[in-house]
């Protein structure tokens, strides 16, 4: 080897390293001028809010102002039967407004019953199906009338799932039947269906 000639190897891991620092400038180069055209540098929007604080605000609130009570509060909720107005010396608004008060109505849990069909051959499948209203993880039992009577019709009992519920029976009893369901805990009943089976 002449003397100024370089060793392959060494020339070799030169040229390596000046690659890997060129590519790196490239793609380092690539990447900060993509950022800056997607918008997603941070140094625009954060030299405006410098300047203007409330440049990216979305909500207005108006500064709160003290309200005037002249006798006290025209609606008084969840007030306790040892503090009325009257009690307390306070005049008592007489518009039927302020002296009426609704109470909630509970919701009045109506089962409502439908069959998938009037008529069906003897061991037929029949669809009942229906809605209960406030009804949500109830049980419900299904109960036939053949003209003997009500009586459990034997099936496994019907959840109530989404205030709906649904069940699919057969039966080989030929003749007209009335079905409905009865919640189990409240004692409530649906309407009654009727299917003719033969």
């Amino acid at each position: 080897m002449k003397q100024g000639e370089q060793h392959p190897i060494a020339a070799g891991v030169t040229a390596l390293v000046a690659v890997a620092v060129g590519v790196g400038l490239i793609v380092g180069i690539g990447m900060f001028v993509g950022v800056n055209l997607m918008g997603l540098g941070g140094g625009g929007a954060a030299g405006d809010q410098a300047t203007d604080p409330d440049a990216g605000a979305s909500l207005y609130a108006p500064p709160p102002k003290p309200t005037k009570t002249a006798t006290g509060p025209a609606i008084t909720l969840n007030a306790s039967p040892t503090s009325t107005p009257e009690k307390q010396g306070a005049s008592v608004s007489t518009s039927p407004s302020a002296s009426k008060t609704v109470a909630a109505r509970p919701v009045k849990k109506e089962i409502t019953l439908q069959a998938g069909t009037v008529a069906a051959k003897p061991m037929e499948r029949i669809d009942l199906s229906g809605i209960y209203p406030g009804g949500e993880g109830a049980i419900l039992r299904l109960e036939r009338n053949d003209g003997q009577g009500w009586e459990d019709f034997g099936i496994p009992d019907i959840p109530v799932r989404g205030e709906q519920f649904s069940t699919v029976i057969q039966s080989g009893r030929v003749g007209k039947h009335e079905f409905r369901v009865r919640d189990v805990d409240t004692g409530t009943y649906s309407n009654p269906v009727t299917v003719t089976i033969g």
